[in-house]
């Protein structure tokens, strides 16, 4: 363990706090885990990097936050081109099956960026290598949009229907606190929605509330080091420990598509906001493949 002094002198450079970043919601320090959540993030920080849209992070000696991620959807990097398929059973959800035909896309979220605004900024990017400290992934994104009649996408109602994105990062400075996440959270699938709103040709803009309701987590958020217990986080070997709690919804802002349905980005969204730190996530999505669905559930036809 640090001696005082040496602990005196680094929270003295630090301007006496070390903040321990966590992924959202953040809990601990009376946190309901809720958090400001359609408020769009004005700002976010970070040093531009490269590849997939991709931005680093600047290390530092606070404890922040990087993922790693599998999903059971399609993975990471991979740019193919949109392959067609037809569905012959409904997807999982409410309603009466075989009501309309659908469209559903599935999105690869590589580019998707997790920013943390605090004293040390943190900028976490859905990226290979996904095991790097400040990488996280793969996640993927399924919405179902209105069939024109041709199996292609139509303005009008949309949903989603399927999220994925597993969290799997360590950040922080090694004997002071170092904080590990490992989460899998998703959201569906429900073929009623877990997201509903509306596409008008370029802009899906969501229903209020604009969030995926249940988005749900299950893991563990751990911490080692001197100063863990602190600014949230867990104290050391008494890990916060989710299990398969569905209870914060995920807020969202409006997606803009580019090239019809090809790919689209949101705002900033803030998803949490306590400890002096703001959290936003920053969605970008890229069509990896396309399934005409004609047993959409009633819930889900205009």
């Amino acid at each position: 363990m640090p001696s005082v002094a040496s602990l005196r002198t680094f929270l003295a450079s630090r301007g006496g706090l070390v903040l321990l970043l966590l992924p959202w919601p953040i809990v601990g320090c009376g946190d309901d885990g809720g958090g400001a959540g359609t408020d769009a993030a004005t700002e976010t920080e970070g040093t531009s990097g490269s590849g997939s849209g991709s931005t680093g992070s600047s290390a530092g000696t606070t404890a922040g936050g990087t993922t790693a991620a599998t999903t059971d959807g399609s993975s990471g990097t991979t740019t193919t081109s949109t392959s067609t398929s037809t569905s012959t059973t409904g997807t999982t959800g409410g309603g009466t099956a075989g009501a309309c035909s659908s469209v559903v896309v599935t999105y690869d979220l590589t580019g998707t960026k997790i920013n943390i605004d605090a004293i040390q900024d943190f900028e976490i990017t859905v990226q290979e290598p996904y095991d790097d400290d400040h990488n996280t992934g793969p996640g993927t994104m399924k919405i179902r949009f209105v069939d024109d009649g041709g199996g292609n996408p139509a303005p009008g109602s949309a949903q989603i229907v399927e999220y994925n994105l597993v969290q799997n990062f360590v950040t922080g400075s090694p004997g002071l606190a170092t904080v590990t996440t490992d989460l899998d959270t998703w959201s569906g699938p429900d073929g009623c929605g877990t997201a509903v709103g509306v596409y008008g040709g370029d802009v899906l803009t969501w229903d209020d509330p604009a969030q995926m309701d249940p988005y749900c987590r299950d893991g563990t958020v751990s911490c080692t080091g001197a100063f863990c217990g602190m600014a949230g986080s867990p104290p050391e070997n008494m890990p916060f420990v989710f299990d398969n709690d569905c209870s914060e919804p995920h807020p969202l802002n409006p997606f803009t598509f580019q090239n019809g349905i090809d790919s689209f980005t949101s705002s900033p969204v803030v998803v949490a906001m306590d400890n002096n730190q703001t959290v936003t996530v920053t969605f970008t999505g890229t069509a990896i493949a396309t399934e005409v669905d004609p047993n959409t559930p009633a819930c889900a036809c205009p």
